[in-house]
């Protein structure tokens, strides 16, 4: 059975861990230093209004993680649900986690989301399958950034 948590403190290693495995794979396009991701994790022990972070659990055992945080777009009509990251450990991947936790995300948020959305690396294309059977669409925006 898979289980879909929020995380604990207890749960800090495992986080780093993951989130590590996650930004060294194909899934995105750089690394992000240790520090950041333990001021990601310390930030979702906050429990803010934007920021959720869960661990997903396959028979008792920590399988992977997903990232989510949440805005407001006036184009979409309301609130948004960002899937940052979404990680299954290689031994529990083909299993069906990635695709039960987009489930669980959509029914989760339904009552409030207007828009799910994600970004995927164009070379990751088990996810980009993954995404369009569960009715993701390919977005034609252009994105840009200003690290500060």
């Amino acid at each position: 059975m898979t289980l879909f948590r929020d995380f604990k403190e207890k749960d800090r290693e495992i986080f780093l861990e993951f989130c590590s495995d996650f930004y060294r794979g194909d899934a995105v396009d750089h690394p992000i230093s240790k520090a950041q991701m333990v001021t990601t994790f310390d930030e979702i022990l906050r429990q803010g209004p934007y920021l959720r972070g869960l661990l997903f659990e396959q028979d008792g055992e920590p399988a992977g993680y997903g990232q989510l945080s949440f805005t407001f777009s006036n184009e979409a009509g309301g609130f948004v649900v960002l899937i940052e990251e979404l990680y299954v450990l290689p031994a529990f991947q083909g299993r069906g986690i990635g695709s039960a936790f987009l489930d669980w995300v959509k029914e989760e948020y339904r009552e409030r989301a207007k828009r799910y959305r994600l970004e995927v690396c164009a070379g990751n294309t088990g996810a980009i399958r993954l995404y369009s059977r569960k009715g993701f669409e390919r977005l034609c925006y252009e994105q840009m950034i200003l690290e500060v």
